[in-house]
């Protein structure tokens, strides 16, 4: 048994948010604690701890929404390209407004850039994201920015649509996939399937109710019919996870509750513990973003390291575990496509293992050796 590097680190740089989502709540927070969070000086150790134990491993940028605080943002993607890291981040667009800042996306920031749009329906995407214009915003940021990738082919960016699937939008995914591949020409659309309201601190979570009503033959019959038509290359493994996923949501009773429904999927689908380390604003690390599970506090260069190393019994706690998240696009363990499932095999073929667990025999004689008793 070999414990291997972690492939992705996921770092928050604030949790505000310009939009008034109907799926999160990071638009009622705000960074007036900021004087406690993690500072720049910080942000850059832990950047290069994280290169030195996964040298092909990536870092993921997050908010609230990130480019908010443009500095910090361009920072970190800096510190991670000085250090020869793959840079990824998730944002709503609205501060991409021009051929000046995509270029600059394209050549300073992340080398994958996705852009959230949760339908190809500017009216079902104005409503749900709580501000009207968002639409237009999100949509001008994914032209602009492809624009950009094709003036700088020689930087090889990656542009994505991060598209949110619920009730209202699953039988449209066929549509949805043509207007982001053929009209916006972006590279790819990634489905993220709704889970609990992201950030949910409330007792009930109306929108995952009413949203997760999602009839699974017909799901799978729409991602089938876009695999085909749009030469996907899905993954079997994953396309019958999701359809797990949605049916495990329809048996469930107390879905009002959100996090707090008593009810869970059916299968483990989640292997975020053996490849993510999530590090807050506050310079606390976990293996996933729950605060269910034990965190440790990164106080100076070789923490991070020692928590990856020291964790086995928080990774025994999540191998149980079959909470809603488990079919997000960050810590599920099956890719969306039959490329994705072997570039992560790639990346455990390429990467050295951080710490060899020793038999039994031979910590026996290692005993034996030093003297100490048994």
């Amino acid at each position: 048994m070999h414990l291997m590097p972690p492939r992705f680190l996921f770092l928050e740089v604030n949790k505000r948010c310009n939009l008034r989502c109907t799926h999160c709540d990071y638009w009622t927070r705000n960074d007036d604690d900021r004087a406690a969070y993690l500072s720049r000086q910080r942000r850059r150790e832990v950047v290069a701890e994280f290169a030195e134990m996964s040298p092909h491993g990536s870092l993921v940028i997050c908010g609230g929404e990130s480019m908010l605080d443009i500095d910090d943002y361009f920072a970190l993607c800096r510190d991670a390209r000085e250090h020869g890291i793959h840079v990824l981040s998730v944002v709503n667009g609205t501060r991409i407004r021009s051929d000046e800042m995509a270029d600059r996306m394209v050549l300073d920031g992340p080398h994958e850039i996705s852009v959230s749009l949760n339908s190809h329906r500017k009216e079902l995407h104005d409503k749900t994201r709580g501000v009207d214009g968002a639409f237009d915003k999100a949509v001008r940021a994914i032209r602009l920015l492809a624009a950009a990738r094709d003036r700088h082919p020689e930087v090889k960016s990656r542009i994505v649509v991060m598209g949110l699937i619920f009730g209202s939008n699953y039988r449209e995914i066929e549509d949805f996939y043509d207007f982001v591949l053929n009209d916006l020409g972006a590279d790819t659309l990634k489905l993220n399937f709704l889970q609990p309201s992201f950030g949910q601190s409330g007792e009930i979570d109306p929108f995952f109710e009413v949203e997760s009503l999602v009839d699974p033959t017909i799901l799978m019959d729409q991602i089938d019919r876009s695999d085909a038509r749009f030469a996907l290359g899905l993954n079997p493994i994953w396309r019958a996870q999701v359809e797990m996923y949605f049916r495990s949501l329809g048996q469930i009773k107390d879905r009002i509750r959100g996090w707090g429904s008593a009810g869970k999927t059916t299968e483990h689908i989640c292997n975020t513990y053996d490849r993510n380390i999530m590090v807050n604003h506050y310079g606390v690390a976990r293996l996933c973003f729950s605060t269910g599970f034990r965190g440790v506090q990164l106080k100076q260069p070789g923490d991070l390291k020692a928590f990856w190393v020291e964790s086995n019994d928080i990774r025994r706690r999540m191998r149980r575990c079959n909470q809603f998240c488990g079919i997000s696009h960050s810590v599920r363990a099956e890719s969306s496509t039959v490329v994705g499932r072997a570039k992560a095999d790639t990346f455990r073929q390429e990467s050295e293992p951080i710490l060899a667990h020793r038999t039994l025999p031979a910590v026996l004689l290692e005993k034996l050796l030093s003297g100490v008793g048994l």
